[in-house]
């Protein structure tokens, strides 16, 4: 298909009035013009959105006009010169999500030089008429991600797919319907404090605070200052005082429906344990994390049998990073276009080579530590549209040549006869060099006769030195090999 080529951008006076909603974008990505059906469709006037930057990442805040602009970013094949096109969100002013295609016609002048993308917006079911885009193929599968779990559970900031993450986002609706305590188990940076806010910003009580307390971070007698109150008069009071003069009063006397967030409970001690179980009742939200198992914290008597039997009513198992590595590519592209959100650069996916680079990695820190790599290749190489191999770091890009290494080839098997005789010689030789090439030592040694001994040093081809005499050393003199 070939790029239109014209001087200047003119929009045609029947793009005004087409049933199809149509729009213009210059060569910086911004919004130029508007047809009416473009305005109908996203409740949006033409004079409310001339001038927005159409960033690279999917919308994520109904009524939120630079995440509008965002659901018209063209893929980038557009750039060079190709027409393409792309499932895309698209949040009405009103708040309801609509999925649409949308494809994009790159218009260029007599020098060849981009003047600006002519889009259209189509049914998403609609038969396409330009090519799908290959490189922003990742930012598609990752709205078809979030299409799905929004149909099915009502939420799509959870990205992941199969039977196990399908499982933990049914468990977090649970939750979310629930009152009952909930654990949640995972090792570090696979996102608990993520799932502890979903859970919290699904449930009825949404409005309330989500108070967290880290109990790996903070020292015991501000934990129990801040949940249960201080227990010495002299001690200071907690926080700021109200206008009445009162102090602030302790997290679990409160009662205001409000929900705690305990990260690590297994630092919390024992003694406070007993007491955060008590404590315990319908007008207080409890979430916990741990990094360990519940039943081994058990047995280890790090967590207390009372607060074990409370929480582990609903537990929430996160997978590690290394057994997501099919679903990695859609994580990476959903941190991309987060930090997309701040402004700046924008970049619209990997490269093949990236996410191969990604896929073979171990993720010991897990999603944590992908969203800083991210992060640090989303610097690098700015004004590319992809991320590429050279913008990871060395330590993920040294992986991938180990990973793609041809396989060490296996140890041949030898005959068994070939085996045993290379084991009888290392047993004389080591025999003779205690015995200090005594003979009758050595044949001690290895439990056998002499002549014998002999017969096998012929066999074998050992060297028969014999040493001078009286220089047999003395039995209490030879060590163990």
């Amino acid at each position: 298909m070939r790029t239109p080529r014209t001087a200047a951008f003119a929009p045609n006076p029947l793009w005004q009035r087409a049933r199809e909603p149509i729009f213009w974008l210059d060569p910086a990505l911004k919004l130029v013009w508007v047809n009416r059906a473009w305005e109908e469709l996203t409740g949006y006037s033409a004079e409310a959105v001339v001038g927005l930057t159409c960033q690279a990442h999917a919308p994520s805040r109904a009524g939120d006009l630079t995440d509008l602009a965002a659901s018209f970013h063209p893929p980038p094949e557009t750039m060079a010169g190709q027409p393409a096109g792309g499932l895309t969100l698209i949040f009405h002013a009103d708040g309801e999500r609509l999925w649409r295609r949308v494809e994009f016609w790159p218009f260029r002048d007599q020098q060849d030089a981009l003047i600006g993308l002519l889009g259209t917006v189509r049914p998403a079911d609609d038969a396409p008429s330009v090519p799908d885009s290959a490189d922003g193929q990742l930012h598609s599968e990752l709205l078809a991600i979030r299409r799905r779990l929004q149909q099915r559970y009502g939420l799509d900031n959870l990205i992941g797919f199969g039977p196990a993450h399908r499982r933990l986002v049914e468990q977090v609706r649970l939750a979310a319907g629930s009152t009952v305590p909930v654990l949640i188990v995972g090792e570090p940076g696979t996102g608990r404090r993520q799932v502890a806010r979903t859970i919290h910003q699904l449930g009825s009580g949404w409005q309330r605070p989500l108070v967290a307390f880290d109990c790996a971070a903070l020292p015991a007698e501000i934990l129990e200052r801040e949940l249960f109150g201080a227990t010495d008069p002299d001690a200071p009071a907690i926080g700021p005082s109200s206008a009445q003069g009162a102090a602030r009063k302790p997290r679990l006397s409160l009662g205001d429906g409000s929900t705690l967030l305990i990260d690590e409970i297994l630092s919390l001690p024992r003694d406070l344990q007993a007491r955060l179980t008590a404590a315990l009742d319908a007008r207080v939200r409890l979430l916990a994390t741990t990094t360990a198992e519940p039943d081994q914290a058990l047995e280890a008597e790090q967590l207390r049998p009372e607060l074990y039997y409370a929480l582990t009513t609903l537990v929430l198992r996160l997978q590690p990073l290394r057994h997501r590595r099919d679903q990695l590519p859609a994580l990476a592209q959903h941190l991309l276009e987060r930090v997309n959100q701040r402004g700046g650069a924008q970049r619209s996916g990997f490269s093949a080579q990236a996410i191969a680079a990604l896929t073979a990695y171990d993720w010991p820190g897990n999603l944590t530590e992908l969203a800083r790599v991210v992060e640090h290749a989303h610097a690098r190489g700015a004004g590319h549209p992809l991320i590429d191999l050279d913008d990871l770091p060395a330590t993920i890009r040294g992986n991938l040549g180990a990973a793609y290494a041809p396989p060490v080839p296996p140890n041949p098997i030898k005959p068994l006869d070939q085996l045993l005789t290379e084991v009888e010689r290392r047993l004389i030789e080591t025999a003779l060099r205690q015995a200090r090439s005594n003979k009758s030592r050595a044949a001690e040694i290895l439990g056998i006769s002499r002549p014998r001994l002999y017969r096998r040093i012929k066999e074998l081809n050992l060297p028969d030195d014999e040493p001078a005499h009286g220089a047999e050393p003395p039995s209490e003199e030879v060590s163990n090999p």
